[in-house]
Formats: C-alpha cells, sequence, structure tokens
C-alpha cells in the first residue's frame, strides 16, 4: 500500500539536494522528529548500510531498524525498513532538469501482514502526507540556501 508520494520539481541541483538528505545533522534541520542513526556497518551510505533510525514523535522515542538497498550518489536511495507489522520501503530519486532544478521523486509504501494495519494506516495516510510534505518543502529550502 502506498504511505507517501511526492513528485515535484525543487530549485535546486541533485548534488545540492542530496547533500542535505545524506548529512544526518543537515537531515535534522528539515525533519524536526528525527533523531539520529546508528549504524551497524562500516559505509553509512552505500547498497547494505545497516542501520538503526531513531525518531521523537511527541515525546517518545521510536527506533526503526533499516537497510538502503539500493544506492546512486547524487541521484537514488532505496532504504527498507522492518516492523513488526510489515515493511516499509522508502525511495528518494532525483533527477536533473532545467535551469539548475531536479525532479524529486519521493515513495513510501508500506507491505502489512494483517488487514488491521492496512486500515489504520490507510486513515492516517493524509496526516503523513501532510507532515512529510511540510518536511520536504522545508528540505527545498535548506538545499537552495
Amino acid at each position: 500500500m502506498e504511505l507517501y508520494r511526492y513528485d515535484k520539481q525543487m530549485k535546486a541541483s541533485p548534488e545540492e539536494i542530496f547533500d542535505v538528505v545524506n548529512d544526518d545533522e543537515k537531515l535534522k534541520q528539515w525533519s524536526p522528529i528525527f533523531e539520529g542513526n546508528d549504524y551497524f556497518t562500516e559505509e553509512e551510505r552505500a547498497r547494505g548500510t545497516k542501520f538503526r533510525t531513531r525518531l521523537k514523535v511527541l515525546n517518545k522515542t521510536y527506533q526503526f531498524r533499516s537497510q538502503i538497498t539500493e544506492y546512486e550518489e547524487n541521484r537514488y536511495v532505496k532504504v527498507r525498513t522492518t516492523l513488526k507489522q510489515g515493511t516499509i520501503t522508502s525511495a528518494f530519486e532525483l533527477a536533473p532538469s532545467s535551469n539548475n532544478e531536479t525532479q524529486v521523486t519521493v515513495t513510501s509504501n508500506f507491505e502489512g501482514a494483517g488487514r488491521k494495519y492496512n486500515l489504520i494506516l490507510k486513515g492516517a495516510r493524509p496526516v503523513i502526507k501532510r507532515v512529510l510534505d511540510t518536511q520536504v518543502n522545508k528540505l527545498e529550502q535548506i538545499a537552495a540556501e
């Protein structure tokens, strides 16, 4: 089930955008719930990298185990996150456009173990979209600086 999709032009180069996405400290600037990543592999940004992400929502910290399944610097990152309830696969793709603009596509899909979670997530999609759209718009502001 698709949780989120963003597909728009940003006024920054792929390198400028990727620099902000690919740096944990810069990620905190545009994603206020992001606390950090703990890496379990030597390389932090490569295919096969394993890590745990910490997110703080309403004064509670959540941790998720993830792995980068595909990686092309300045162009593409695909991450698989495993939860008790299922798997979330997220992709972040950058395609150079014209006038120092970049086509940015972000997708997040959930494959769940039960109908109950699919219904809950389906109801939560508008909130997820609003929160993530706000974060991606802030990403554009920071990348363009």
